[in-house]
């Protein structure tokens, strides 16, 4: 696992594999291709790296926005101390997010970005249930969709675990401000002249 680091770090390194992402199917897209037999093998190259590529894009994105609702939530009480699997390649068995108050493991987390329950996306959520089952610390799994969250939801009922799902956008949530029309502003004004 790697030193998440800070939000803004993270972020960058996001965006720095999307940019070499984007880089390398440029670099595709330029291929002349002379018949429909090239034509076809460039369309399936440019499909099979963008969809490994915006797979690990989006799962390191998620990894920063839920690292982000887990401190803005103060899930821990103190501050922690974050490691990630940005790649989903890290060791086997270990979380995408990982909450250290020194050696100690607080909260550990995953993710998925994918948007339905289908096949084997339903089978690695069930793997990645269990496998968070039995890590130390308060235990979350995040999901982008209304759909991911019911059937991540189901399996944790059914399994009897103490998993937190919670469900989450690809961008970090803005900060609200109250809305406050002109007209009120004016009556605050004017009560204050009286």
């Amino acid at each position: 696992m790697l030193e998440l680091g800070s939000f803004d770090d993270a972020r960058r390194k996001v965006l720095a594999d999307a940019r070499k992402s984007l880089t390398g199917l440029n670099r595709l897209m330029a291929e002349p291709t002379e018949s429909i037999d090239d034509t076809v093998e460039l369309l399936t190259g440019i499909r099979r790296q963008v969809q490994e590529h915006l797979n690990h894009i989006q799962h390191q994105q998620m990894i920063v926005c839920a690292a982000e609702w887990l401190v803005r939530h103060s899930v821990a009480g103190v501050p922690l101390r974050w490691l990630w699997n940005p790649r989903q390649s890290g060791e086997r068995g270990a979380p995408d997010l990982v909450g250290l108050e020194g050696e100690a493991v607080r909260v550990c987390a995953e993710v998925s970005a994918v948007d339905e329950p289908i096949g084997v996306v339903d089978t690695q959520m069930r793997r990645g249930l269990t496998r968070l089952a039995a890590m130390e610390g308060r235990r979350f799994y995040f999901v982008r969709s209304v759909s991911m969250k019911r059937r991540a939801v189901t399996k944790v009922v059914k399994g009897g675990w103490d998993i937190a799902v919670v469900q989450i956008a690809l961008q970090p949530e803005p900060q609200v401000l109250p809305r406050v029309s002109a007209l009120s502003l004016a009556g605050a004004s004017l009560a204050g002249n009286r």
